[in-house]
């Protein structure tokens, strides 16, 4: 009477057990995946028990009463692969066969990889930060930082492989100065390499910063100036001292001074320069990124004339006159003559009449002769070094 019944159920479509059935992919490769477990179970009651074939496919029985009780199937994971629960409780009773398609399994990838952060960049230098979210169900073997000039770098480029401590780990790249750099963390695990996102930086030019001083203590031939290094971008300061020329923008290609090396403010002596000449300088600081300069400052040196003045006339005859000046400052270079120039014209030269007293600094009298009465007489003192010839101030008189 039973079997009766059951057969009469079946021939109304209506059936004791259901078979499952289906394929099981790898989610990442869509490979398909032989000899995984498949059981029908209820918490720790289990069924049937099954196993993939090579191609994936399987089939499992599950009888009505099981799918009453809230029976799954379960797709058993191994250490790599997750499992998963496919339930049952949506699916109606007494079919015969139910597809359940693609079963598809998250089995080991690369690793997942963050590039957190790039902080404190010189010139030299980066510091990175990398975190890994996940280690793709296979053991990290090897992370770091991958880096290169061009975009997406790998490990075939320059990298820096960190020992596997930590899922978060750092270090500073040694870089090159102003230069664009693309980093990112890498992780690998037996599946392969796992990159966070690109970041870009630009390392700064490693070039000291430098100010030029107040040039002070001009003469004809010399100048005091020098400089203060202020930074040494990140690379030892091994030369120091200013640079000067006729010509703007001078270099150390140019007259240079050498003033130590290192920080700080230095003092830069001037030499050999023209009289009477304007001059471009400014200092400079040499480190191995190159040579940097301060701001241009212009100057110009003495004339290298004499300063003399004339004295005022006396002792007024007929014929003659008394006069005289005084020699303040003889311009750098020894006054090889002075005296007193005169004529009936105004601004008389030496290439008149003129007197010859000595040579040298300091005051002097000239003796003015050969006048002619009652004429008007224009005389100014002179001095003569190695630049040239320097007259004072113009006076007049007129012989008695």
């Amino acid at each position: 009477m039973f079997s009766s019944c059951i057969k009469d159920l079946e021939n109304e479509g209506i059936y004791q057990s259901t078979r499952f059935h289906g394929v099981v992919l790898d989610e990442r490769t869509q490979q398909p995946l032989q000899g995984f477990r498949v059981t029908a179970a209820d918490g720790w009651n289990i069924g049937n028990v099954v196993y993939t074939a090579a191609d994936g496919t399987f089939e499992i029985v599950v009888t009505l009463d099981q799918m009453a009780n809230s029976y799954a199937i379960h797709f058993e994971s191994d250490s790599l692969y997750e499992s998963y629960e496919y339930k049952l409780s949506n699916i109606p009773l007494g079919l015969e066969e139910y597809d359940m398609g693609t079963i598809y399994l998250e089995g080991p990838a690369v690793p997942i990889v963050n590039t957190d952060n790039i902080i404190n960049v010189t010139a030299s230098s980066a510091h990175c930060f990398g975190s890994i979210s996940s280690d793709g169900r296979s053991s990290i073997v090897e992370q770091g930082f991958v880096y290169s000039t061009m975009q997406y770098p790998t490990v075939n480029n320059d990298k820096v492989a960190l020992p596997v401590e930590s899922d978060e780990f750092d270090c500073e790249l040694a870089l090159e100065p102003h230069t664009i750099y693309y980093i990112r963390a890498y992780a690998v695990n037996s599946i392969g390499v796992g990159y966070g996102d690109q970041m870009m930086v630009t390392t700064l030019d490693g070039l000291a910063v430098v100010s030029t001083s107040v040039v002070t203590n001009v003469t004809t031939t010399s100048a005091i100036c020098g400089g203060m290094v202020q930074s040494d971008g990140g690379f030892g300061i091994t030369t120091r001292g200013v640079c000067w020329s006729t010509s703007a923008m001078p270099t150390i290609n140019n007259a240079h001074t050498v003033n130590g090396a290192g920080l700080g403010a230095f003092t830069s002596q001037i030499d050999n320069l023209e009289p009477n000449t304007t001059y471009h300088v400014r200092a400079y600081a040499q480190n191995a990124s190159g040579v940097s300069y301060g701001t241009v400052v212009t100057f110009t040196t003495h004339s290298g004339l004499p300063t003399v003045s004339t004295t005022t006339v006396s002792a007024i005859s007929a014929t003659s006159a008394t006069a005289g000046g005084n020699v303040a400052d003889d311009g750098g270079y020894p006054v090889v003559r002075r005296g007193v120039c005169y004529g009936t014209s105004s601004q008389p030269t030496i290439s008149g009449l003129h007197t010859t007293d000595g040579a040298g600094t300091g005051e002097y009298v000239s003796q003015l002769t050969n006048l002619t009465p009652g004429s008007t007489y224009y005389y100014r003192a002179y001095a003569t070094n190695g630049v040239g010839t320097v007259y004072g101030e113009q006076k007049v008189f007129v012989a008695w």
